[in-house]
């Protein structure tokens, strides 16, 4: 199931004008004139594009011997039924995160929606922004594992064991498929424990991930192959491996139950306990040491995706982006970056250059109580286009 993101629409979304026409160049101000505007706008578009790669690189040299890996496993609808974040580290236990799918998140560019639908949307990558949004951690690789590929990569079943009965309800009749306790299951039956909900609950269901997360890890530890058969030859096997060669303890990124009208019951995150989270077990792929500022960041050209490219390259640099929506007009020809009062106008100002904004903009009338800073994305920043 696909959904258009960004449908450009005549829309308020930010209801208080900029009371005080403050303009604030920024230390990245590039001088434009009128002879060298098309020139400037095609260099910003290529260094706001190649931002959240550079950041990654340079992230990844800081913390040499640390790494992170999202692993997504698809279910027979191609939607995503198991996320696990895979991070190991110099001096610094290996840990396997279990996140749901039923955790409901800004998917950049297309609004809030339960991470299950994340690959209907658009793809793996967009899982990598949205986790590394919602946690504030650098996402080095995601690998997305098809619909019956980690089946079949278990040859010889996996031992599994279980706290309660799992019940799956089939079109004829309700059945009971695993009992309470230690077991050894075939790869088609791992596969649909670990990515159907069945006639658990979503807390069950997570304590039955973990157990064949578990499972996964332990078997890795004693088949040297088995990470490449379920992530391919490459950076991500290795990763996989040496999570499981150093005893990767399996966690679950704290989380709330939260009933959403329309949808089914799911999570969200509490900001307060996930911060906490990520100092004490993911320090190393912190994003940022202090709080995030928290940006809305608003389509002013009427492009699809106008708001990707930017939301990548603020998440990167330690930004925390709570909304993405279109603004009131789509008639911007350059991006604008607003400072919800003068407390924010340093994050505001760093947002600024991180993008190659001349000028910031200053709201001290009303400023927002919801977000930090705010930016209109113009016609002069790259749009990925679906």
């Amino acid at each position: 199931m696909s959904r258009r993101p960004e449908v450009p629409r005549a829309r308020s979304t930010i209801s208080n004008v900029v009371a005080a026409a403050v303009l604030l160049a920024t230390a990245a101000a590039v001088p434009v004139v009128a002879a060298n505007w098309g020139d400037w706008t095609s260099r910003l578009r290529d260094e706001v594009a190649t931002i959240p790669r550079l950041q990654a690189e340079q992230q990844q040299a800081q913390g040499a011997g640390s790494e992170s890996l999202l692993i997504l496993v698809a279910d027979a609808a191609d939607q995503v039924g198991a996320i696990a974040l895979i991070s190991v580290a110099d001096e610094i236990p290996p840990s396997l995160t279990v996140i749901p799918t039923s955790l409901f998140e800004l998917l950049p560019g297309y609004g809030d929606f339960a991470l299950a639908d994340v690959v209907a949307f658009e793809g793996p990558e967009l899982a990598g922004v949205t986790i590394a949004n919602a946690l504030g951690v650098r996402i080095d690789r995601v690998a997305l594992l098809a619909a019956g590929q980690l089946g079949a990569a278990l040859d010889g079943g996996l031992v599994i064991e279980l706290t309660e009965p799992v019940l799956m309800n089939d079109p004829e009749h309700l059945a009971q498929i695993a009992d309470a306790g230690v077991a050894t299951y075939g790869g088609e039956l791992v596969e649909q424990l670990l990515v159907e909900l069945g006639e658990s609950s979503q807390i069950s269901w997570l304590e039955r991930q973990s157990a064949v997360w578990q499972g996964l890890l332990d078997l890795m530890a004693t088949d040297a192959a088995l990470p490449a058969r379920l992530a391919g030859a490459g950076p991500a096997a290795v990763t996989l491996g040496r999570a499981a060669a150093e005893g990767a303890e399996v966690l679950l990124v704290p989380v709330t139950p939260v009933a959403v009208a329309g949808a089914d019951d799911g999570f969200q995150l509490v900001q307060v306990d996930v911060a906490a989270f990520v100092a004490d077990r993911l320090s190393h792929l912190a994003l940022a040491q202090q709080d995030r500022p928290r940006a809305e960041v608003l389509n002013g050209n009427g492009e699809i995706l106008a708001t990707r490219s930017v939301v990548e390259a603020l998440v990167a640099a330690g930004f925390h982006v709570v909304k993405t929506d279109n603004a009131d007009n789509f008639e911007f020809e350059e991006t604008v970056v607003i400072a919800q009062g003068r407390a924010n106008l340093d994050a505001a100002e760093s947002a600024a250059g991180i993008l190659g904004v001349r000028m910031v903009q200053l709201e001290v009338a009303a400023p927002s109580g919801v977000v930090d800073l705010s930016i209109i994305v113009g016609q002069d920043i790259a749009t990925l286009r679906s």
